[in-house]
């Protein structure tokens, strides 16, 4: 059994507020579920019945705006904060960050790119 932080501001976030309960739901649980690297294997009949909830990938995509990000064929999801929140700076002289750089790098992802900017959820929340 895998221990993850979680941010406790996390329902206070922008990001949260803006999603539906469902989507709320998922997203405790894909990051309960992804592996070490922040990737998911794509079961989502598997998580509706676990959640007992009906959700649509498609619409999972578009709800999430860029918070999960469908890599290779689709069969898998990333979570581009996913390690930045677990791990900060990822450190290749570090045996657990060397895994997760390696499990990344199998899928084609650097973490070291900027992942890419979400849209503001809200109007009322101004540059700063």
């Amino acid at each position: 059994m895998a221990k993850r932080f979680i941010d406790t501001d996390l329902f206070r976030k922008p990001f949260m507020r803006s999603l539906e309960a469902p989507y709320k739901a998922l997203w405790i649980y894909l990051l309960c579920e992804c592996d070490h690297a922040g990737v998911w294997v794509v079961e989502l009949d598997v998580a509706q019945i676990r959640m007992g909830l009906k959700l649509d990938a498609d619409k999972v995509i578009d709800k999430m705006g860029g918070a999960v990000v469908p890599i290779g064929d689709g069969s898998k999801w990333y979570l581009p904060d996913f390690v930045a929140f677990q791990y900060g700076k990822l450190n290749p002289a570090n045996r657990v960050h060397a895994s997760v750089l390696a499990h990344l790098a199998k899928h084609g992802i650097d973490p070291s790119k900027e992942a890419p900017s979400k849209p503001l959820t809200s109007p009322l929340q101004g540059a700063k």
